[in-house]
């Protein structure tokens, strides 16, 4: 499992964009992160908690990691960040990690 809110988490899988709509039905797009195989995150508090995904939706902050996650976009990758629970409309997997590293594998 992943730790919940903990920055240096990994993980790694194939990186794909996600077309979605958000809670007013406007398109939205994100980037996923599709696993080979599922993980779970793990926190205190057990409305943090997810049993099983086989998906996370990746983001960063970082202008030179964005960059990079637009450049890696079909690719298998590695991704190095903090993970939480979805809890708004615009998360689209079980789990959104904001990270602070990408590289292909």
């Amino acid at each position: 499992c992943m730790q919940f809110d903990v920055p240096q988490q990994i993980a790694e899988g194939r990186l794909v964009i996600g077309h979605f709509k958000d809670a007013a039905d406007r398109p939205e797009t994100a980037y996923i992160l599709r696993l080979p195989v599922a993980t779970c995150l793990s926190a205190d508090d057990p409305e943090f908690r997810v049993a099983r995904t086989r998906t996370i939706h990746v983001y960063s902050n970082d202008e030179k990691v964005r960059a990079q996650i637009g450049r890696l976009v079909g690719k298998d990758v590695m991704v190095r960040g903090r993970p939480f629970g979805a809890h708004t409309a615009h998360h689209h997997a079980p789990v959104v990690m904001e990270i602070s590293e990408i590289d292909e594998l």
